[in-house]
């Protein structure tokens, strides 16, 4: 992986030095096919369970959730992001041939909003609970694919999606989960050579943010070929600028191992990221593909990556239920001018949070987090979380950095939406017709 080695057809050092500390600190979650409790292989579903491709994985109360392109419309659950369970189908038969659905979770309202591909029209569903039968509400935009919901530490919402047939990215900012704002804004369009093997396309985006930098992960080239990998461009804000790594693509296909991406980003109790996605079974041109599941971080330099494996013994996501839940720290990191205000929360319920803003690790006799606190010059947040009976968190950290540079304001997402070059709905349109061809 070049991200992190030159060589592209051999596993960089890094990595496996993230493995092998991923490999000491779990202790549980094995699939049910090795005898070790801390170990799996790739593919976790192969094609003939059923797991599809396209795999957008959320996580609700206590469980794991993921939502692919599959012929039953079935949601698949697990509560350690290995060994996952058809669940039932989420979408009417009506919805037979709908590709990347992918759902959000909504605190304003606690509903589930899926933003799925119908036609290369872009459309919302919504549920009460996540393995529901989801109520078609129509569409928000057309043409398009792969749609992304991000929420900001704001609380403000953006739809990611790639507007066809050009295959650029796009974001539009939301009124709500089911309404559109603006300005609507390209992200980038395609321009690296990695992004035109057999066809050139740009898709599947999935938002992470990390010390105040926001991370648009997109997949590239022809989904049915080889090269079919992930990459990603970062901005200051969550509608741009956006700059390439100029190392793309940071997950691609190695010897045995074909076309991985277009999956989602998810973390377990330690914190650590571990990227869900699907690889072609095959070297062979077509859409046969199993699910997989390989850690990825960020280096010393912020750099974005990770290794896809198949067929090889890997450390399994820890998520033993006796460990606290690494704490969130909100916001995600910041660029800031002259103050920014800090909270802190754990997953796991009562736990008390402990934290320092001089870069130390936090211990039991750090301050008590009470109520959010200020941070006015640059810091490096950490937080570990304890409660009587559990073992204590992993530590967590994000960077806060002060600037006197001027810092780009996000807009009201009330804004004017603009004039993208398809069509954008302010509230879903059940029953659209295209518009009749002039003579």
């Amino acid at each position: 992986m070049r991200a992190f080695d030159e060589s592209r057809r051999a596993v960089g050092p890094w990595c496996v030095a993230m493995l092998l500390v991923l490999a000491t600190a779990c202790v549980s979650c094995s699939p049910k096919w090795e005898s070790s409790m801390s170990t799996y292989k790739n593919p976790i579903l192969g094609i003939e369970q059923g797991g599809g491709a396209d795999p957008a994985a959320i996580y609700h109360d206590g469980k794991y959730y993921f939502y692919s392109t599959n012929r039953g419309l079935n949601v698949f659950t697990s509560t350690d992001l290995v060994r996952w369970t058809k669940g039932p189908q989420v979408l009417g038969d009506e919805f037979k041939g709908v590709w990347a659905p992918e759902v959000y979770h909504h605190p304003e309202d606690g509903k589930f909003y899926m933003y799925y591909t119908r036609r290369y029209k872009i459309g919302v569903a919504v549920a009460d609970r996540p393995d529901a039968m989801f109520r078609n509400l129509g569409y928000l935009a057309i043409p398009g694919i792969d749609a992304h919901m991000f929420r900001d530490d704001d609380g403000r919402l953006y739809l990611y999606f790639t507007h066809t047939p050009s295959f650029t990215m796009y974001c539009v900012p939301m009124l709500s989960p089911t309404e559109t704002g603006g300005p609507v804004t390209k992200c980038f369009e395609i321009s690296q050579d990695w992004e035109r093997h057999s066809f050139p396309i740009n898709e599947g985006p999935w938002m992470i943010k990390r010390d105040g930098i926001y991370y648009l992960l997109y997949s590239g080239s022809n989904a049915q070929s080889v090269d079919y990998a992930v990459g990603y461009a970062t901005a200051p804000t969550p509608i741009g600028p956006f700059t390439k790594y100029k190392r793309n693509p940071v997950f691609q296909n190695l010897p045995s191992i074909y076309g991985p991406g277009h999956g989602s980003v998810i973390r377990d109790r330690t914190g650590a990221l571990w990227h869900l996605y699907h690889q072609k079974t095959g070297a062979s041109e077509g859409w046969a593909r199993d699910i997989c599941l390989d850690p990825v971080a960020f280096n010393a330099k912020g750099v974005f990556g990770g290794t896809p494996t198949r067929g090889v013994t890997n450390s399994a996501p820890v998520c033993d239920p006796s460990l606290v839940w690494s704490p969130d720290i909100h916001p995600r990191g910041a660029v800031f001018n002259g103050q920014v205000d800090v909270s802190l929360t754990s997953r796991t319920k009562g736990a008390r949070i402990r934290y320092t803003t001089d870069g130390t690790d936090p211990d039991e006799f750090s301050p008590l987090y009470t109520h959010p606190f200020p941070i006015t010059g640059t810091a490096i947040v950490k937080a570990r979380a304890y409660r009587q009976g559990m073992r204590t968190s992993t530590v967590a950290r994000m960077r806060f950095v002060r600037t006197s540079e001027p810092i780009p304001a996000n807009p009201a997402p009330n804004a004017d939406p603009g004039k993208p070059p398809f069509t954008v709905f302010r509230k879903p349109v059940l029953h659209w017709k295209p518009p009749p061809k002039s003579k």
